[in-house]
């Protein structure tokens, strides 16, 4: 099943500026124990993030940029977490696995030398779920990008988390939990 047009031009965005946004270069262990909650109204979603994180909702490409603390002086691409949320031009019904090739040959249509490390389906409170875990370079640096995908009929959401690859498991738990606290608003 191919992938609708303008879905495809929202995923080429959160990419890109995800990809641009970076992540950190520390290896120490990261483990927040309070977490806060970011509602957006507009876009009727909820999800917590990390005491310490910046917010960013004046953002054009994605409806809301959730940024980790620069651990040092040396920190210069910090771990980001964005949300967008897209009104769809009809109801999907598809299960979202349908759309997984389409996706994939979208991304790396649009950045060449991307890999897909792996994808699973998984649900988010009631909701259906695929996340895409992909790696890629950015300033000859390894990356990794986890996008997790939620359609509630004319709406879709896309969770972008990204950091170092190497750094990817030490990062497991927090982007888990915020993954998982992600709801849609009624």
């Amino acid at each position: 099943m191919r992938v609708p047009h303008h879905l495809r031009i929202l995923i080429q965005i959160i990419f890109v500026v995800t990809l641009v946004l970076g992540c950190s270069q520390s290896n120490k262990p990261v483990e927040p124990t309070e977490f806060i909650k970011y509602e957006d109204k507009n876009n009727k979603f909820a999800i917590s993030y990390p005491k310490g994180w910046s917010i960013d909702s004046e953002q054009k490409e994605v409806s809301v940029l959730l940024g980790s603390p620069k651990e040092d002086d040396q920190d210069t691409l910090t771990e980001s977490i964005s949300v967008n949320a897209i009104i769809l031009p009809f109801e999907v019904t598809a299960p979202l696995e349908n759309y997984k090739d389409g996706i994939i040959e979208m991304m790396k249509k649009e950045s060449p030398g991307i890999e897909v490390q792996n994808t699973t389906k998984l649900k988010i409170k009631e909701y259906e779920a695929m996340q895409i875990l992909l790696k890629g370079k950015y300033k000859k640096v390894d990356l990794a990008f986890q996008m997790t995908y939620v359609i509630k009929g004319k709406m879709g959401y896309i969770i972008s988390f990204t950091c170092l690859y190497d750094d990817l498991e030490k990062y497991a738990s927090t982007i888990g939990k915020v993954t998982n606290s992600f709801e849609i608003l009624q």
